[in-house]
């Protein structure tokens, strides 16, 4: 996925302001997931065949060992973005079944705290909905310019979730272009085995979450400020429902998230890596 990763100054601001990202724990909201990974996998790249998705809901057996996030704009309710976190539990993650990494690559890392991110889909074609009969005008797309906001947010959501479930690493499988466009940013990635062709060739590896997230901390301070908003990372759309039919009261504050009007369990588990004098200010 070509990205314009230019890191802006305000990109905390940038992002938070006009987009927020939800952990899709509904029927509704799965079918959102679903639908916005139709349009990019199967409409835009044509990685899939539409045919197999009658419902225009673009799936696989993973989606039930996974936790599954979209992303809308603040301003508009549209829906623009998608990514999957598959789960420890799951037999098998989508990379294993490849063949492609080098055995004992993970033997110091225990089950339990692996994951696999996936189905990584940014819609870019405007009013997707003129093209996809199973779109309305809830869906929208993210220009070039917002493409790396957008990425920088997703890639908070995972490292906030993933820790909070005590996932330390997860496997990725992307192009040469993707992976360097990723380390620009400061995602770290280590290799973990040979490429393979899989919608063209494709390479794992393997990216721990507090390694990444001090990495992109000391890139600039307003990187820093986006990772200590971690309560902004995602909000359940099941909470949010229940919050809309009958508002709760706000709890008190709890460390390094701040109050909110609702609360994850084990948000104790993310802690904000300390700033380093290699940060930039921004």
């Amino acid at each position: 996925m070509p990205l314009h990763l230019k890191i802006r100054p305000s990109v905390n601001r940038l992002f938070d302001d006009s987009y927020e990202v939800i952990l899709a724990d509904t029927e509704a909201s799965r079918a959102i997931h679903h639908k916005i990974r139709y349009q990019v996998y199967c409409m835009e790249r044509s990685f899939e065949n539409p045919a197999d998705f009658p419902a225009g809901e673009e799936s696989d057996h993973w989606d039930t060992h996974a936790a599954q996030f979209i992303v809308r704009q603040r301003d508009s309710g549209a829906w623009v973005a998608a990514i999957r976190l598959v789960l420890p539990y799951a037999a098998s993650f989508p990379l294993e079944t490849l063949h492609c990494l080098t055995p004992g690559h993970a033997d110091h890392i225990r089950r339990r705290h692996l994951g696999e991110i996936s189905r990584v889909c940014v819609i870019r074609s405007p009013k997707p909905h003129h093209r996809n009969p199973h779109l309305d005008h809830h869906f929208d797309h993210v220009t070039p310019d917002r493409e790396s906001q957008v990425m920088l947010g997703l890639i908070r959501t995972i490292i906030v979730h993933g820790l909070e479930r005590g996932i330390e690493h997860c496997y990725l499988l992307v192009t040469d272009a993707f992976a360097r466009l990723l380390r620009r940013i400061g995602v770290v990635l280590h290799s973990v085995g040979i490429a393979t062709e899989h919608r063209g060739f494709r390479a794992p590896y393997l990216m721990g979450l507090r390694e990444t997230a001090a990495s992109l901390c000391n890139r600039s301070a307003a990187i820093h400020a986006l990772f200590a908003r971690a309560i902004h990372a995602y909000q359940p759309c099941s909470v949010l429902e229940d919050l809309a039919r009958a508002p709760l009261p706000r709890p008190l504050p709890l460390p390094y998230w701040g109050s909110a009007a609702v609360t994850r369990p084990y948000s104790y588990r993310y802690r904000l890596p300390a700033p380093t004098h290699h940060a930039q200010l921004g």
